[in-house]
Order: structure tokens, then C-alpha cells, then sequence
């Protein structure tokens, strides 16, 4: 920063202002730094002790300590000697009531960045804390150049070991065995720890080296309880160098364990999800633990936590590769469906083609020897063929539109007891034919449904065709309507039974699905191509109804449905 800059206050270079402490019992003192550091941007925190510098530490992200040398209780040099232990990267300028250069060497030795005699000049104060916050930026700024080149190798190290466990099980229990081996070996530590969070929140212990099996089945820790649990917490890394000296943790009850004192605990996150913590403690050197083991340990949790997403990526790629083959099975048995549509929709366009061009051929080659009575007859079938052809290609145009969502709906409130009674008269000559007994049984109070009548009677018209072709001669067709509650909304619940072959259960499901035709599983195959009750099964869940197979006692089918009334 050249002259010009240092001269420029930090609102003008719309900067955010750095945090200064100011430690020292004099209040007048204390008032008159805080005006001259203001007045140049600066935001302030003032202390009278330090104790409570200690917890505003902890509290506010401080930037330079200017402390006091001579004050009671914890003096400036045990000020500066707490800042160096539990934020070694935080400057420190001293400040002296008078010039004493063996008490400038002793803090200067121990760490402080400078030595300032009261009175303070306001320039020289300024130009000191400018110095102090240059040093903290560059001081930050090597360590994440520090992280960064951290970060790289033990990436290389890490992502090959943990790609090798990853390729070769399925077992997360493997891949973390294996990284707190790696941090053991790599960080020279007797104790380390990986633990994950439960579905409590709570952290248990996923792998450990250096503990008991009592102490790694038995731990629980909560959130904000212990180091663990204020690492899982705040989701930020914790670096002791002290644990006696550290006011924050000093009631720890397994302080035991730290037999330097020192210990690391970082978080395993991943964006802004905490999913656990490692921690690792007692150096086999007996040395500290410093701002460089804690960037290599975030960048091996980082990895860790990163792996831990990747296994569950891959197990949802699997389960949605499962997925995707009962999809194609299920595409595949619906290929074979529209296979058989072709066949079924085939024969009975060919029957009715055949006798349509017998018959032109009959009138064409042999007109001049054919009788008024005759062509007419003639004309007649050739007209009752095509009507059936029409009602086959007919009804699959309309199961398209229907299914497809392209279908116009006139909604509205109606009865359906004239639709049910159109439907039974309709197919009177067949039920007269096959002699069938019909029931039909309506309660007077049955409430109006909510569709629209077209669609439900076509509906209708399918399970009463349904229930006369696939009855035997001389059996019944019973249908029921009833108010019936569903879910705690009004319905109204129709029953249509006849007394053919029973649908196997197996089959139940199969009879809604498109192109399947109840004939395919009866013995005897009637007319048609399988398109009625998936027609049903398309108009009510477009209104919101529901249609099954209900159970019986071994003989004839049962059809429910039900109608939703608004």
C-alpha cells in the first residue's frame, strides 16, 4: 500500500471496516482511541480487562488487539501471550505508559507486532493499526495460498486412496476406516476420531484409532456440547494449542486424554450441511497442533464429506437404475400389449373386410342376376360390417384422445340412473338372447355424480357390454348403486356383477391395462380388441374416480367403481 493509499480513511474505498479491540482499565483513555480509529473508519470494541477481551474474541471477528502493557489482573503481556495461543494469526500492538526497551523486547519477542508509548500521537496510532491490519490480510492471505497448496496435495494423497476404497465395495464403513488411517499416519497422532451425525442431530463416533471399543459404542455428543459439539454446531474448525489455558473448553471432562494439552476438531461439511466432525489430538511429537494442520484436516473433512455425498449419489443412481428397468420391463410388457392390439385389432377388422368385399364382389360380378330382395339383404350386411369396423377404430381413436389428455370435458352435476337404464336397454336383444336375469338396484336418495354424462355413459356402456359378452347363457347381471363416504368425501359407489368366469387375481390388474381384453384370459375369446375397460379406467382418473375388481367367492366378476360428486 504506497503513501497516497495509507492516507485514503476505509469508507472512502467502500472497504468493510476492520474490527479493533482496545484492552485497558482507562476509560478516558479507551474513549479517546476509539474517537481517533473511528474517525478513520475503523470499527472499535474496547475492554477494561482481559478477561472480557477473551470473550469478545470469541465473539467478534477482530482484526488487531491493541492492549494496555500494565494492567491488573491479566496484564498486556499475558493479553498478547492468550491472542498468540488461540489466534496466532491475530496481530497485536502493545501500549506502554512509558519507553522501557527491555519491556519492548520481551513483547516484541513473544509476538507483538508493535510497541507505541503514551501519548498516543493519532497518526502514528493510525499508521501502526494500517500496518498491523496489512499484516492480518497478508496474514490471511498466505494462509489460504497456504490452504490452497495444502489442499492440492492432500487431495492427490487422499482422492486416489479414497477412489481406490470407493471402486471396490459398497461399504462406507471400509472408505472411513481407511481415512482415519491416513489422518493417523499423515498428521503423526495417537487419537483420532470421525464422527458423524445421526438422524437425532446428536454425533456418534464412525471410526476411531487410538480409543477404546467402550468409548467409541458409548459416545453421544449434542450440539454445542464439548469441542464436538460446538465444532457440529457452528460448523468452524477449533484449533487449541492449550486446552488448560482455554477458557472456552476448560470444564472439558475428558481432558484427560490430551496429554499435550493440544488438540484439532474440524468440521465435515458439506455447502452448508454439517454432517459431522473429526478431531485428532496428542502429537507423537509432543508438539502443538498449528494453523497448518488445521487447513490439512478441513481439506481431508472436506474430502470426507464429499465422499459421503458421492456414496449417496451413486446408491440413488442405483436405485434409480432400478427404477429405470422395472420402467423398461414395464414398456416392454407394454410393447408386447400393443403387439397383441395389432394382432386382435387385425382379426377383427379382417372378418368384417372379408365379408364386406365378398359381398360388393357378389353385387359387382353378378348385379344383372341379382333380385331387389337379394341386393338389399346384400347392402344390409355390408352396411352392419362396416358399422362394426367403424365402433372397433372408433373406440380406439377415442382411447387415445381420452388417455392422451386431448379429450373436450363438459363438467357438470347429473344423475346416472338414466344412463344405466340407457345402457341395459341398449343391450336388451343380447340379454334376451343369452336369457340373463338382470338386478338393478338404486336407492332413492343416490346423489348426483360430478363428470361429464358423455364420458360416463360410454363408461356404463363398456361394463354392461363387459358384463353380457363375458356372462355365460342363462346367468345374471346384478348391478348396485349406493352413497358411499370415501376418505371422508361423498361418492357414489357402483357395483356390476355377472355370473362368468371368475378374473384369476393375478389378472387383477392387468384387465384396466390398455389393449388387455378380458377374452385373453377367459377360455372362449369374444368379439373386440381390449379397449373397454381401459377406457373406463382413463375417463375415471381423469375425474378423479377409481375403478377395481372386487373380490368374489370363486364364481362370476364384480366391477366397483367409484364416482366422486364435486
Amino acid at each position: 500500500m504506497n503513501q497516497g493509499e495509507m492516507g485514503m480513511d476505509l469508507a472512502d474505498r467502500n472497504e468493510v471496516a476492520p474490527t479493533i479491540l482496545v484492552v485497558d482499565d482507562a476509560p478516558f483513555f479507551r474513549q479517546s482511541v476509539r474517537n481517533d480509529l473511528e474517525k478513520h473508519g475503523f470499527r472499535v470494541l474496547d475492554s477494561n480487562h482481559g478477561g472480557e477481551a477473551r470473550t469478545l474474541l470469541a465473539q467478534e471477528n477482530v482484526c488487531v488487539v491493541l492492549t494496555d502493557l500494565d494492567m491488573p489482573e491479566m496484564d498486556g503481556l499475558n493479553v498478547l501471550r492468550m491472542v498468540r495461543e488461540q489466534y496466532p494469526e491475530l496481530p497485536v500492538i502493545i501500549i506502554s505508559s512509558h519507553q522501557d526497551f527491555s519491556a519492548a523486547r520481551q513483547v516484541l519477542r513473544h509476538g507483538a507486532l508493535d510497541y507505541l508509548v503514551k501519548p498516543l500521537e493519532e497518526d502514528e496510532l493510525i499508521e501502526s493499526v494500517r500496518r498491523a491490519v496489512d499484516v492480518h490480510r497478508a496474514s490471511l492471505d498466505e494462509a489460504a495460498a497456504q490452504r490452497e497448496a495444502q489442499r492440492r496435495l492432500s487431495d492427490l494423497i487422499l482422492l486416489k486412496e479414497i477412489g481406490e476404497t470407493a471402486s471396490k465395495g459398497d461399504d462406507l464403513q471400509i472408505l472411513f476406516d481407511k481415512i482415519v488411517d491416513s489422518i493417523s499416519l499423515s498428521a503423526n497422532v495417537e487419537m483420532v476420531s470421525m464422527m458423524l451425525r445421526d438422524d437425532e442431530g446428536n454425533l456418534s463416533i464412525a471410526a476411531a484409532r487410538g480409543l477404546s471399543s467402550d468409548i467409541m459404542s458409548r459416545a453421544k455428543v449434542a450440539p454445542g456440547e464439548g469441542i464436538s459439539g460446538h465444532v457440529l454446531a457452528t460448523g468452524r474448525p477449533v484449533l487449541i494449542a492449550d486446552l488448560s489455558r482455554d477458557q472456552r473448553f476448560h470444564s472439558a471432562g475428558d481432558a484427560e486424554r490430551y496429554k499435550n494439552q493440544s488438540l484439532l476438531s474440524v468440521p465435515i461439511r458439506i455447502k452448508d450441511r454439517v454432517l459431522g466432525v473429526i478431531n485428532v489430538n496428542n502429537k507423537l511429537s509432543g508438539e502443538t497442533f498449528h494453523v497448518e494442520d488445521q487447513n490439512l484436516l478441513t481439506t481431508i473433512a472436506h474430502q470426507v464429506a464429499l465422499a459421503i455425498e458421492n456414496f449417496k449419489l451413486v446408491s440413488n443412481l442405483r436405485q434409480q437404475a432400478r427404477e429405470l428397468e422395472e420402467a423398461n420391463l414395464h414398456l416392454v410388457k407394454f410393447n408386447k400389449a400393443r403387439s397383441k392390439l395389432v394382432c386382435n385389432l387385425s382379426h377383427e377388422l379382417k372378418t368384417p373386410l372379408t365379408s364386406i368385399l365378398g359381398f360388393v364382389d357378389l353385387i359387382i360380378n353378378f348385379f344383372d342376376h341379382i333380385d331387389r330382395d337379394e341386393l338389399r339383404d346384400y347392402l344390409g350386411k355390408v352396411h352392419s360390417e362396416s358399422l362394426h369396423m367403424e365402433k372397433l377404430i372408433s373406440g380406439m381413436l377415442r382411447l387415445f384422445t381420452i388417455d392422451s389428455g386431448g379429450e373436450q370435458w363438459d363438467w357438470r352435476s347429473f344423475s346416472i340412473e338414466g344412463l344405466l337404464s340407457e345402457a341395459m336397454n341398449r343391450k336388451g336383444y343380447e340379454i334376451n338372447e343369452k336369457e340373463i336375469a338382470t338386478r338393478v338396484e338404486i336407492p332413492p336418495d343416490l346423489h348426483d355424480i360430478y363428470g361429464d354424462p358423455e364420458k360416463v355413459a360410454m363408461l356404463i356402456n363398456a361394463l354392461v357390454d363387459n358384463a353380457v359378452k363375458f356372462n355365460r347363457l342363462g346367468g345374471g347381471i346384478l348391478v348396485r348403486l349406493e352413497n358411499r363416504l370415501v376418505e371422508e368425501r361423498p361418492h357414489v359407489y357402483m357395483k356390476i356383477h355377472n355370473d362368468g368366469l371368475a378374473v384369476p387375481p393375478e389378472a387383477s390388474e392387468d384387465v384396466f391395462n390398455e389393449y388387455t381384453q378380458l377374452g385373453d384370459i377367459n377360455t372362449e375369446k369374444p368379439t373386440g380388441v381390449g379397449i373397454g375397460l381401459a377406457i373406463c379406467k382413463a375417463i375415471l382418473n381423469r375425474m378423479g374416480g377409481h375403478i377395481f375388481l372386487e373380490e368374489t367367492d370363486g364364481e362370476g366378476t364384480t366391477f366397483g367403481v367409484l364416482f366422486p360428486t364435486g
